[in-house]
């Protein structure tokens, strides 16, 4: 992979290969599409697709390693400067549903990679951001238990159901084209916080 794309610095060309390979990537599986066919659906040569990402490889990583770790620093970012801990929270889910709706096809690639045969040569990719997403997904919960708008003893609990929102709702958007709105998150985090939330805590300053 060249470090033009290594860096995420691609152009149109560039980032219509991408697209064209995400598609064929999330229906056929990464190591069932080969680079003859990702160049035939992105209507350029080989020598094109080798020069901006050096090879099949080097493409799937500019799919996933990219944007992942944007989506990583986009989270942290919030976590760490982000004053309304309520706001956080909805600000962590509404990334989370922007990473898919920014392009679709790679999010189905990124998720056949996570549900899919360990041994795929791009399965690696995503070891690294696994927990690293979690990790800043988590630290958004305990914000709101540390501000005491969720009982400290059901931060466990909280987080299973935060995590589970992001993954139903990107699933029903990318495989049942239900719509990912932009006030989603806003109503999810008042919706389970009415579950999890201690008094009137939802309802106090800073209310989502």
């Amino acid at each position: 992979m060249t470090a033009t794309a290594a860096r995420g610095e691609v152009g149109p060309v560039a980032s219509h290969i991408a697209r064209s390979a995400a598609k064929l990537f999330a229906e056929r599986g990464y190591d069932a599409t080969s680079v003859r066919e990702i160049v035939e659906a992105a209507g350029v040569a080989k020598p094109t697709l080798y020069y901006y990402f050096g090879s099949k490889e080097g493409l799937a990583q500019a799919l996933v390693t990219v944007p992942l770790a944007g989506l990583v620093d986009r989270l942290k970012g919030l976590v760490a400067t982000e004053a309304d801990p309520l706001r956080c929270g909805e600000m962590v889910l509404e990334a989370h549903y922007a990473f898919c709706r920014e392009d679709p096809d790679r999010a189905r690639f990124i998720y056949s990679l996570l549900f899919g045969p360990q041994r795929s040569e791009a399965a690696g990719e995503l070891e690294p951001f696994k927990t690293e997403l979690a990790v800043w997904t988590d630290a958004a919960v305990r914000r709101l238990a540390e501000a005491r708008v969720i009982d400290v003893d059901g931060v466990e609990a909280f987080g299973v159901a935060f995590r589970g929102l992001i993954l139903a709702s990107t699933l029903d958007y990318l495989y049942g084209e239900k719509p990912l709105g932009p006030d989603l998150a806003h109503r999810q985090l008042r919706g389970i916080l009415n579950g999890f939330g201690e008094g009137g805590a939802v309802d106090g300053p800073g209310a989502v």
